[in-house]
Formats: C-alpha cells, sequence, structure tokens
C-alpha cells in the first residue's frame, strides 16, 4: 500500500474529493482527511484520521521499544557476565534472559507511547503548517494497480487540488522526525 496526500482549500472540495474517491472504489478504511476543523467533517459525512495517523504513538513506541529491548539484552549480558565471574549464582536456563529483554521491550514501548502521545505523526510533519491554516490534508491508501487511476482521475476531475508526495502505510522506526509539532488539531 503507499499513502497519496492531497490538499484541499475547503470542507467542500474535500468532500466532493472523499464522494468520487469512493465512487472509483477506495473505502472508508482508505481514505482519510486531516483538518483543524473536526466539526466540519463530521457534519460533512467526511471520515476523519484516526489517532494512529494523527499522533506518533506508534512510531515512537515502536522506536523505544526497539531501544528498550537493546537495554534489556544489554542487561542480560551484563547478568551474564556476572555469572561467568562468579558474583551471581543463577540456574543454567534462558529465562531471566529472556525476562529482561521482554521488560526492557514493553517499557521502551509504553514510555514510546507516552513521549509519542502529544506529537504529531511524523509522515503529516510537512503538512503542519497547512492544516494549521486551514487547509485539508487528505490522505489515499492505494494499491499499485489503483495508484495511476487515482492520480489520474484526480488530475482531470480535480486539477485545483494538488498532489503533495506519497509515503508508504507502514511505520519506518528508523525515520527520525525532522521536526517536532505538538499535535494541534484534535
Amino acid at each position: 500500500m503507499r499513502r497519496l496526500y492531497y490538499i484541499a482549500d475547503s470542507v467542500d472540495d474535500a468532500e466532493a474529493v472523499t464522494l468520487a474517491l469512493k465512487a472509483e472504489g477506495i473505502r472508508n478504511w482508505h481514505l482519510h482527511v486531516l483538518a483543524k476543523d473536526e466539526a466540519g467533517l463530521y457534519t460533512h459525512k467526511i471520515h476523519s484520521a484516526n489517532p494512529i495517523q494523527q499522533l506518533d504513538v506508534l512510531h515512537t513506541g515502536l522506536r523505544y521499544a526497539f531501544v528498550g529491548l537493546l537495554c534489556g539484552l544489554l542487561m542480560a549480558g551484563v547478568l551474564l557476565a556476572l555469572q561467568l565471574t562468579g558474583v551471581v549464582e543463577l540456574p543454567v536456563s534462558a529465562l531471566p534472559f529472556v525476562i529482561l529483554g521482554m521488560l526492557g521491550l514493553c517499557f521502551g514501548a509504553w514510555e514510546g507511547g507516552l513521549v509519542g502521545l502529544p506529537r504529531e505523526n511524523y509522515k503529516i510533519e510537512r503538512y503542519h503548517d497547512e492544516i494549521e491554516a486551514g487547509k485539508y490534508l487528505i490522505m489515499v491508501d492505494v494499491t499499485a494497480e489503483q495508484r495511476p487511476l487515482v492520480k489520474e482521475m484526480m488530475n482531470f476531475d480535480f486539477p485545483h487540488i494538488p498532489y503533495r508526495g506519497g509515503s508508504t502505510a507502514t511505520v519506518n522506526v528508523l525515520e527520525k522526525p525532522k521536526q517536532l509539532h505538538h499535535q494541534t488539531t484534535h
């Protein structure tokens, strides 16, 4: 899946685009609009972006989970070194090492989720200023077969609504946010 981004100037334009995309077979599950005007989206029955798409909880949570796992495994390595030097007596099983790794993973995911909760999703940060200015970010998830059809339809039917780029629909834990914007659109 690929996510295509379009910027509409008004709620009426966003509604027209969503209706046209639904007529082309794009379901609500793959079509989201993000705007400061949540009430306008609701009254026009436009499927708004969910918190996972608005906030950086998932991305930051996964990043911190990875770091937590590494810290847990490092602690397990220290424990192993202490066992080998005779400072600590442990049974031969790997259970303490697995537990430390899992504790680090879970704590990191929890802490990352808390850190990402007030932050804007790293994938929409480049549209921050336009959303804050009152524009509507239309996010369309398409397959490889749907992508040229959607782009052609948008260029032909809505030339005044510009294509603003694309990204994968998956989370890249290695990608670091360029700027940290605190979420203000919900």
